[in-house]
């Protein structure tokens, strides 16, 4: 018997052989076609009753054991929700839930009841202790969080790690997450990208976090609260330059929608609006690749200035060109030799004028 059994899934798995749904082996290694002859032929008689007593052969705690299902819940239309995900939060024992509110009034529109216990950020370590009690004499425990996927910026670690310690069973039922639906609609590189969570919400911890992304490649995921958006995107343009990115705000709820921009222009639209509302993830293009020997239109666009003009003024100063390379390869991550090759180039113009 699969340790994973769901009210309605067959009981009995034939080997190599998808499962019909009149499927059934008796003492057979190879499945119904050791079954007596007769007995098959009875059986296809519309009259026919067929009973099966199942009981444990053996004490082993292998037939105890319980199992945590990490199950993805929509992450705004309930429509999202997989057939598999209702048929598993049927079929457990217990529902640990991010919010009992919000997963009773789901279960309540689905016509499912089961027990949920509340498990969050402040009570997880708590509460784990007992969901482990539960699954040490074989419940079955479903964990959710109140949107997507659970330990994506939600409480579940803990519970995951010690169960896996502990010996027992973990699997997933997939499901939705605003990090992937995010990244799909964005319009930027997927094959690499990295998810950071929240930023801290004090400045200055924020722009360290930001500073250490800055020559990063890959694109960056991360979740923001309405109310830090505007000061977010800030940031982000000072530490960042003004690179591509998206907002995206309540992912398959009504009124979703992915604006796409530079963080000033984006941060201008935002504020044009007044208070922002909804859920919202940001996606963050990487660190530009640097531009060939002396392109300094290339080097404009990573820093969101015009380099020309600002290595004019400092010629025109006097600043020596090599100080004036040192600075500008430590600005853009281009090589000293490549920073040297643009303000020479430069400073040929204005003596050629």
């Amino acid at each position: 018997v699969n340790p994973l059994y769901r009210r309605g899934d067959p009981l009995i798995v034939r080997r190599n052989s998808e499962p019909g749904p009149r499927s059934f082996a008796i003492a057979a290694s190879k499945g119904a076609a050791q079954l007596d002859r007769a007995l098959v032929a009875a059986l296809t008689h519309p009259d026919a009753e067929l009973r099966i007593d199942i009981e444990s052969l053996d004490g082993g705690d292998d037939m105890e054991a319980g199992a945590l299902f990490v199950v993805g819940m929509p992450i705004g239309n309930d429509a999202d929700i997989s057939l598999r995900a209702l048929d598993t939060l049927q079929s457990v024992d217990l529902i640990a839930a991010e919010d009992t509110r919000t997963i009773r009034s789901f279960l309540d529109r689905h016509g499912i009841r089961c027990r949920s216990l509340s498990y969050h950020d402040h009570n997880e370590r708590g509460r784990t202790v007992q969901i482990l009690e539960r699954l040490e004499a074989g419940d079955r425990v479903a964990l959710v969080s109140e949107a997507g996927m659970p330990l994506l910026s939600d409480p579940g670690f803990h519970l995951v790690r010690a169960a896996r310690e502990a010996g027992h069973l973990i699997t997933v039922v997939p499901g939705p997450d605003s990090v992937t639906s995010a990244l799909s609609v964005s319009g930027l590189p997927p094959n690499d990208f990295r998810f950071i969570g929240f930023l801290p919400r004090k400045r200055g911890a924020r722009e360290q976090v930001l500073a250490g992304l800055k020559p990063a490649r890959h694109t960056t995921l991360l979740f923001e609260a309405p109310h830090r958006l505007l000061e977010t995107l800030e940031d982000i343009g000072s530490a960042l330059g003004q690179r591509d990115m998206a907002v995206c705000r309540n992912l398959t709820k009504f009124g979703e929608e992915v604006l796409r921009g530079t963080p000033a222009d984006l941060a201008e639209r935002m504020a044009a609006r007044g208070q922002v509302r909804g859920e919202i993830v940001l996606v963050i293009a990487g660190a530009p690749e640097a531009g060939p020997v002396g392109d300094a239109d290339g080097m404009a666009d990573d820093l969101g200035i015009d380099v020309r003009r600002l290595v004019a003024e400092l010629i025109g100063a006097g600043t020596p060109a090599k100080v004036i390379a040192g600075a500008l390869a430590a600005a853009t991550g281009v090589s000293r030799r490549d920073a040297y090759a643009t303000v020479t180039a430069v400073k040929n113009a204005l003596d050629a004028d």
